[in-house]
C-alpha cells in the first residue's frame, strides 16, 4: 500500500513544487504581482459587540452539533459496533480502574503527569459514576470553546474580523473537529490548550499582563498532564516566537523574551526538571532517537499503516530511509488518509476536510508569504507552532489514524494561513465562495 501512496505523494509534491516555481517565476516577471497586498485591518485586537454576539452563536451552534453527535454515538453504541475509537474504550477501562483505586483511598499524584487524562477520567468516575457521557460532555464543551479562542487569535494577529470569523467557523464545524470532540479522547483538550497557548504568546508579545500569563501557564500545565513531551517542545517553541524577525519593536520583544526565559527557566528548575527541562530531556526516552524509531515501528499496523515494512523507513539509518520517512510524514500530515484505499468510517469522515485542505494548499503558500512580508512578527507564533507540531508528529507517526488525530492541534493555525492566502489572492472560486459569506 505504501509504495503506491509514496509514488502518488512524490508525484503530487513534485507537481506542486513545479507549479509553485512557475507561479513565482511568473510573479517575478509581472511587476504588478511582485508585491503581495495585505488585507486592510477592519478591527482592533479585541472583539467588539457584534463579534461577541457572533461568538455566542458559534459556541451554541458548535455545542449543539457536538451534542447531537454524542447522542447519536450513545444511542447506536457506534464506538463498539463500528469500532470508531478503540482508544475511547481503553480510556473508559482505565478510568474505571482508577476510580476504584480512588474509592480505596489511593490517589496517584505523580501519575497526573503525562497520564493526566486517565486520572481526570477516573476522578470524574469516582465523583459521578462510570458513565462515558460525562467525559464526552467535557470534550464537546472544549470543542465548542476552541473556535472562540481561535477567533481571538486570528483577530489579534491580523485585525481582520471576517478572516477571524471564517476560521472560527471552520474550526467549529469541520467534520474531524466535530468527530474528535464527541469521543472520550484527550485530543479536544489538547487542541484547546495549544490554541490557548498560541493566543497567550501573541498577547504577551505586546507586553507582560496577568491574563495572558495565566493562560500560558494553564495551557502548559494541561499539556504537561496529557502529553509530557509536548510540554517541553512547547517551551522551546514559545521562546522562538519572541525572537525579533523585523526591525520594529526589537527592544520590547527582547525584554519580553528575557522575562519569559527567567520565568520558564525558574519554573522548570523549581519543578525538578532542570532549567528548561534540560535534566528531564537528557533522561527522557521521548527525546531518544532509538525510542522514537521503535515507537514509529510499533504504531505502524493495520490498514492505516504508512509502510508495509516500517523498519525500512526509520530516522538516521541511511539517507534513503530518512527520505522515505520525511516524504511520508509531509504527505500524511496534510492528507492523513490513503486516497487509493478509503475503507473505513473514519477515513470517510476525513475525506471532505482533506479535499478542502488540498484545494487550499496554494493559499497556504500565499498566506505564509504575505504574512512574512507584511505581518512577520505578529504571525510568527502561528507559523512556529504549526510547523513545529508538524515536525514533532511527523517524526513520531507511521499510522494515518494517529496522524489524523495529532495534526488537528496544528490545523487551526494552518487554516488561518490558508484562508488569509485565499483573501490575499483575491480571485478564484475559493475566494469568491468565502467573499459571498455574509458574516
Amino acid at each position: 500500500m505504501f509504495e503506491t501512496t509514496l509514488e502518488i505523494a512524490i508525484a503530487v509534491l513534485s507537481l506542486g513544487c513545479l507549479v509553485l516555481a512557475w507561479l513565482l517565476a511568473r510573479r517575478d516577471r509581472d511587476p504588478q504581482r511582485r508585491a503581495v497586498t495585505p488585507l486592510p485591518p477592519t478591527s482592533g485586537p479585541l472583539p467588539g459587540p457584534a463579534a461577541r454576539r457572533f461568538l455566542v452563536r458559534v459556541f451554541i451552534g458548535a455545542l449543539l452539533v457536538r451534542a447531537l453527535g454524542v447522542a447519536l454515538i450513545t444511542v447506536t453504541d457506534a464506538i463498539r459496533q463500528l469500532s470508531l475509537s478503540p482508544d475511547s474504550l481503553r480510556y473508559h477501562r482505565e478510568g474505571v480502574a482508577i476510580a476504584e483505586q480512588m474509592r480505596d483511598g489511593f490517589f496517584n499524584a505523580p501519575n497526573w503527569i503525562d497520564n493526566g487524562w486517565f486520572q481526570f477520567t477516573g476522578l470524574v468516575y469516582w465523583l459521578l459514576g462510570p458513565e462515558p457521557l460525562y467525559i464526552q460532555t467535557v470534550n464537546i464543551v472544549l470543542g465548542a470553546l476552541t473556535p472562540l479562542i481561535v477567533f481571538r487569535l486570528v483577530l489579534a494577529v491580523y485585525r481582520v474580523e471576517k478572516l477571524a470569523r471564517i476560521v472560527a467557523l471552520l474550526v467549529a464545524f469541520f467534520p474531524s473537529f466535530v468527530y474528535w470532540s464527541c469521543l472520550m479522547l484527550k485530543d479536544p483538550v489538547s487542541i484547546f490548550s495549544v490554541s490557548l497557548l498560541v493566543l497567550s504568546v501573541v498577547r504577551l508579545r505586546e507586553g507582560f499582563r496577568a491574563g495572558p500569563l495565566a493562560g500560558m501557564a494553564a495551557a502548559l500545565l494541561i499539556l504537561l498532564g496529557i502529553r509530557e513531551y509536548l510540554f517541553f517542545v512547547c517551551l522551546f517553541l514559545v521562546l522562538i516566537c519572541y525572537v525579533p524577525v523585523e526591525g520594529r519593536r526589537t527592544a520590547p520583544l527582547l525584554a519580553t523574551l528575557a522575562g519569559l526565559v527567567v520565568l520558564i527557566g525558574a519554573a522548570t528548575w523549581f519543578a525538578g526538571f532542570g532549567v528548561f527541562g534540560a535534566d528531564y530531556i537528557r533522561q527522557s526516552h521521548y527525546f531518544d532517537l532509538d525510542y522514537i524509531n521503535q515507537s514509529r515501528i510499533a504504531i505502524s499496523h493495520g490498514s492505516g499503516a504508512f509502510f508495509a515494512a516500517p523498519e525500512t523507513a526509520v530516522w538516521g539509518q541511511d539517507l534513503a530511509s530518512t527520505l522515505r520517512a520525511t516524504v511520508a510524514a509531509l504527505y500524511f500530515f496534510f492528507v492523513s488518509v490513503d486516497l487509493t484505499q478509503i475503507g473505513s468510517q473514519r477515513q470517510l469522515i476525513a475525506l471532505p476536510e482533506i479535499l478542502v485542505i488540498l484545494c487550499l494548499l496554494p493559499s497556504l503558500v500565499r498566506g505564509l508569504r504575505c504574512s512574512w512580508q507584511h505581518a512577520r512578527q505578529a504571525s510568527l507564533p502561528l507559523a512556529v507552532f504549526a510547523f513545529g507540531l508538524l515536525a514533532v508528529y511527523g517524526s513520531a507517526a507511521t499510522n494515518m489514524g494517529a496522524m489524523f488525530r495529532w495534526r488537528m492541534q496544528a490545523l487551526p493555525l494552518l487554516l488561518t494561513f490558508m484562508v488569509y492566502g485565499a483573501f490575499v489572492h483575491g480571485r478564484g472560486p475559493i475566494y469568491r465562495t468565502l467573499q459571498r459569506l455574509k458574516l
